[in-house]
């Protein structure tokens, strides 16, 4: 069953603007320095429910203000089949969907259930976080081995913020 960790509902670090930010729980990446080391256990935090979301919901739509709905985590990635079940059930605000993973894109795309939920994503972040490669305000990565991937309105993905 899926996770929620946590939400975020005007987080001004996860995207451009204000977005709402899901921690969503599970990840096997491990990184050395992850400062969310208890979404790593799938079971952390609140199963998600029809009432879970209807709060999510709520409280998003108090915010007319926010510029797009952030996946995090854990790692979203490893829970795709799952998010894209209640996806559809979320107010994305603005349309746009942020996620962060530590898989690279190119391993996103080899994989047809991240794909999936990728292909709904507006922005990638990807990379796992690499302790010995940290960077302070460089933006909207933690270390300089990460990438942010826009989609274009082909759907082709490109490099967003490079380093």
């Amino acid at each position: 069953m899926l996770h929620i960790a946590g939400v975020n509902y005007e987080s001004i670090a996860d995207a451009d603007g204000v977005a709402c930010t899901i921690f969503f729980s599970g990840c096997r990446h491990y990184c050395e320095g992850c400062h969310s080391k208890d979404t790593w256990d799938f079971n952390y935090g609140i199963p998600v429910s029809d009432s879970l979301i209807e709060n999510i919901n709520k409280e998003i739509d108090k915010r007319p203000f926010l510029s797009a709905l952030v996946l995090s985590g854990g790692d979203p990635m490893y829970s795709a089949s799952e998010i894209l079940k209640i996806l559809p059930q979320i107010h994305i605000p603005k349309s746009k969907i942020w996620c962060y993973s530590g898989f690279k894109i190119e391993e996103i795309q080899s994989n047809p259930s991240m794909k999936k939920l990728l292909d709904k994503c507006n922005v990638l972040v990807d990379g796992k976080f690499e302790i010995d490669k940290r960077i302070v305000n460089a933006g909207f990565y933690g270390s300089s081995n990460q990438r942010v991937w826009k989609r274009n309105d082909k759907g082709e993905w490109h490099l967003y913020q490079k380093k």
